[in-house]
């Protein structure tokens, strides 16, 4: 049996390998692996307690967003409480108390994390005890209780904060945080990358996921490095290591890579599979999930993969996305994973004046898919034009950073359409913003409840519009006359203050218009309504008319005043 060589080598390649050695350096400490060029060497010696780096490091990063947190962190509050007693302690105070309660304790009891955990989990403690003493100590305080003066509270509260605070210190335990948040997380974050095997299996033998992370990724790894293979005939499709038949598997754990060549040998040339993976780069591509960025729900992650082969570049480009994504999830509850990539790319044009993104991809993990953009040099140039625009007088916000906040409730199959990433995604795949603007600007007229953009935010989106028909050339539009005509909206909405109606269908017609592309009807209703007015259509309307796409942004620009110089209702102005 050969002796462990002191370190392995891990190169750079499609972003699949490189997601898997950005997630290896997050994982290990900074004194465990070094970066030279391309390649990431790594120290066997970390094979010892890589199990336990693996998932300290989605606890360390992730853990604080979960349920389990929204319980400890309630200790502190319960003490403090005990401390003043119960003479001002009201029954809204109460209220807030059972909510917590019921969304965060009693929802993570009812988990599988929980359930599976629980062996491990200083099973010695009577915690189900605990729990069922403090929901029918919540079930005696009802609220005709809390109304009747002659009845004291105070003991039953007290008994009451003494079975959560037995509660609250049982889930604080070292121990229990470190099975109950792994296990956790792995269903949230770990299964995006990989799934079904190893502590993802739920036929799994071994209970301890710690344990099955080191005995099915680790450890085969140590008895691959201890075997010599040079008559070995298989090679790893990945990195071109040697290995026997015994010691082979497929790309099927993977989600959306490969399939289970024991149980479909069809997909293979002559029903023979050649797709073989070695120990060494199955345990790298077990650090996927911890190479890409996720958002707080886990529902969609992203990855930079800066080409160049450089692992550096790579190594600060997603590290940066993960320090300030991470920033903006405190106190946060919604924060977009593309609001934090134009974070990244406005730090990286302010500390460079270049282009520094042109022609990286972005894999972004997604309902259960992987999309890829390229940010194409137009791309670029829009989101460096866009950080100069500024919205407000004073000049400190973008009119990307506007958009930060714009969504509408319930829309398009999704509980929250993030405006934001809908304008990000367009400039990178050089998708115009037309439909998306008359959208909303229907969606405006309509009143419908849950739309959260202004009229402002609308005219920022049809300036980053126009900026991108302008880098692709299709006009040379001054995005200043977007402003003056969205102006001459604003005040000719005035005109209609009596007759609100009219406006609404006046802003129906353009609109409909401008969908079927018909220039000469928009003119003729821009004329009329004119007209009607006994006043000049604006100069930039007649200038613009041998360019569609110019007129066409001007009018939208138009009806975005027309909206605007309307008294909304606060529900839109959020």
């Amino acid at each position: 049996m050969a002796v462990l060589p002191k370190t392995i080598n891990f190169y750079m390649d499609s972003w699949l390998e490189n997601a898997g050695i950005i997630g290896l350096t997050r994982i290990l400490d900074v004194e465990d692996y070094e970066i030279n060029d391309d390649q990431l060497i790594v120290k066997t010696a970390v094979f010892k307690t890589i199990n336990n780096s693996f998932f300290q490091y989605f606890i360390d990063t992730y853990g604080q967003y979960t349920h389990y947190y929204k319980i400890i962190s309630w200790l502190p509050k319960i003490i403090a409480i005990e401390k003043l007693g119960f003479d001002k302690y009201t029954f809204q105070d109460y209220q807030a108390c059972v909510k917590w309660f019921n969304n965060n304790v009693r929802y993570f009891i009812r988990t599988s994390s929980y359930k599976q955990m629980r062996p491990l989990a200083h099973s010695e403690i009577p915690i189900e005890e605990y729990l069922a003493n403090a929901t029918n100590l919540f079930k005696k305080l009802s609220k005709n209780k809390w109304q009747d003066k002659n009845v004291n509270l105070k003991q039953e509260l007290i008994f009451l904060f003494g079975e959560l605070k037995k509660i609250i210190q049982y889930f604080a335990d070292d121990t229990n945080k470190r099975y109950f948040l792994a296990k956790s997380l792995g269903y949230r974050y770990i299964n995006k990358g990989w799934n079904g095997i190893s502590f993802l299996n739920n036929q799994s033998r071994i209970v301890n996921l710690y344990q099955d992370y080191q005995e099915y990724f680790v450890q085969p790894v140590i008895d691959f490095l201890s075997e010599n293979h040079e008559k070995a005939k298989i090679k790893c499709t990945t990195c071109g290591r040697k290995m026997r038949s015994n010691e082979k598997v497929g790309y099927s754990f993977l989600n959306g890579m490969g399939y289970d060549y024991r149980k479909k040998n069809s997909n293979g040339y002559k029903f023979n599979s050649d797709q073989f993976l070695c120990p060494i780069c199955r345990l790298m591509y077990s650090a996927v999930p911890a190479g890409f960025t996720y958002n707080l729900k886990g529902n969609q992650g992203l990855f930079v993969n800066q080409t160049g082969y450089n692992l550096n570049n790579l190594y600060n480009a997603n590290n940066k996305f993960l320090e300030v994504l991470t920033e903006s999830f405190e106190g946060a509850n919604k924060v977009s994973l593309w609001y934090g990539f134009y974070e990244v790319f406005k730090k990286e044009f302010n500390k460079s004046k270049q282009n520094m993104f042109v022609n990286v991809q972005i894999v972004n993990r997604k309902n259960e898919q992987y999309h890829f953009n390229i940010i194409s040099e137009v791309a670029a140039n829009v989101l460096r034009k866009a950080e100069k625009q500024r919205s407000d007088e004073q000049k400190k916000i973008t009119v990307l950073d506007t958009l930060n906040n714009a969504f509408i409730f319930e829309y398009q199959g999704v509980e929250s359409f993030i405006i934001f990433d809908e304008v990000i995604m367009r400039i990178l795949n050089q998708t115009n913003m037309n439909n998306l603007v008359n959208k909303l600007l229907f969606l405006k007229i309509l009143n419908r409840r849950g739309v959260y953009i202004t009229p402002m935010q609308i005219l920022n989106i049809v300036e980053l519009n126009t900026m991108l028909f302008n880098e692709m050339d299709v006009t040379k539009l001054d995005i200043k006359k977007l402003s003056k005509v969205y102006g001459n909206g604003k005040n000719f909405a005035q005109k209609y203050k009596l007759n609100p109606d009219k406006e609404k269908i006046l802003i129906y017609q353009l609109l409909q218009a401008l969908k079927i592309q018909n220039q000469k009807k928009t003119m003729n209703l821009l004329l009329s309504c004119y007209l009607r007015q006994q006043e000049s259509i604006p100069n930039e309307f007649m200038q613009q008319l041998e360019n569609k796409e110019e007129f066409k942004q001007l009018v939208y620009a138009f009806i975005t005043g027309l909206i605007s110089g309307k008294k909304e209702g606060k529900v839109d102005e959020k």
